[in-house]
């Protein structure tokens, strides 16, 4: 206790701000994330703009879809009790969906989350969602469309994330003049995907399609290889999981998808200048982006924060207004506010990348936008 004295009324106290991870991959995309979180933060505190460093206060947990809830719940608790000001994640819509109302009782601390389902979003829930389930299938649709497809067989996973997206995918697809012929369940784990893929194979379709969080793709491109099918594939931000290692870039190998990086982003491809002059290594995926995006807004929250608590943080992150973002297409921006909780401005927060034959790496395909209007104009012509 008088340590702790001490160091608050001795020195400056730190900033705590906490990362709670409940889909760790144990390797290089979840150090380049708290290498990313860092950066921002001490470029924060050298800029002025905020007057003290900060904690990070890292809870590394295994939530659904192959864990438990629980243990996300108990570890959102654990960073409250430890004074966090502010909380990257839970990422995971399933985690983050039924942590809402717990996170908006609690009313001590902010989260900052990558879910894609709206009901992830609360007074104190805030989203630079990684995806969206209601947005991403009209961004694919648009992409679909650029690429002369007209007939589309879905595979969706046996889970929230899978049936919310496969709701929003068949009201899209149908709006944008896009013919949905099949639709077929697959496990949202690891398993043999051989009698989907001959379910969906008889349809005829001139696209497959996947959604859902991703572990869903585990064996389906091996299926489509014993089934001698090569088929235009796409699926949803489910792609991301392609930069986690060498095994899901194989199982992503020809599939394109939606993806928050994009190399023609100068505000990223500074930060990542910035990254490689400190760090010696030049990531090229999401991750550092979206944590350097959910950084700045954290800082921006911190700094403008009164008095210093977790509720004069959430109302500080509400006035983030047009600040550009290193994550999606140029001109994507950040922006909150009172009862705006989704924090991307710019239709091509995401675009279409794809993933190369035998997992070699991936390349920029498409940016939705270049077809949203048409399929806008079909829905409504």
């Amino acid at each position: 206790m008088v340590d702790d004295e001490v160091r608050a009324y001795g020195s400056v106290a730190p900033l705590k701000v906490g990362l709670l991870n409940d889909y760790p991959t144990k390797g290089d995309t979840d150090n380049d994330t708290v290498a990313a979180l860092t950066l921002v933060f001490d470029e924060a505190q050298a800029s002025g703009l905020i007057d003290r460093p900060i904690e990070l206060v890292q809870r590394n947990v295994i939530g659904l879809p192959n864990g438990t809830y629980r243990a996300v719940e108990r570890a959102f608790d654990e960073l409250v009790e430890e004074g966090c000001l502010a909380i990257f994640g839970p990422w995971v819509s399933d985690n983050v969906v039924p942590l809402r109302p717990h996170v908006d009782a609690t009313a001590q601390t902010p989260i900052i989350t990558l879910s894609g389902s709206e009901g992830a979003l609360g007074e104190w829930c805030f989203a630079l969602n990684n995806g969206s389930m209601a947005e991403e299938p009209v961004m694919l649709a648009a992409v679909m469309i650029g690429d002369g497809r007209s007939r589309i067989a879905i595979a969706y996973e046996s889970s929230l994330i899978g049936k919310e997206y496969l709701a929003s995918a068949e009201k899209a697809y149908t709006a944008a003049g896009l013919h949905v012929i099949a639709t077929v369940a697959i496990p949202q784990v690891e398993a043999d995907k051989a009698e989907a893929v001959k379910t969906l194979q008889v349809a005829e379709p001139d696209a497959l399609v996947h959604v859902g969080f991703g572990h869903g793709l585990w064996g389906f491109s091996d299926a489509l290889l014993a089934a001698g099918w090569d088929p235009p594939r796409y699926t949803t931000t489910a792609f991301e999981m392609a930069h986690i290692n060498a095994e899901w870039m194989r199982h992503l190998s020809g599939w394109t998808g939606l993806d928050s990086y994009d190399e023609r982003n100068t505000v990223g491809q500074g930060f990542l200048d910035r990254f490689e002059a400190r760090y010696g290594r030049r990531p090229g995926h999401s991750m550092p982006g979206l944590a350097h995006d959910a950084a700045t807004v954290i800082v921006r929250g911190l700094a403008a924060a009164r008095p210093l608590t977790g509720e004069g943080v959430k109302c500080g992150i509400e006035q983030v207004k047009l600040i550009p973002a290193a994550s999606g297409a140029p001109g994507t921006f950040l922006r909150f506010g009172r009862y705006i909780r989704q924090g991307w401005l710019g239709s091509d927060y995401l675009v279409a990348r794809r993933v190369l034959p035998g997992g070699a790496g991936h390349i920029f395909h498409a940016a939705p936008s270049d077809n949203i209007a048409r399929a806008v104009a079909h829905a409504s012509g």
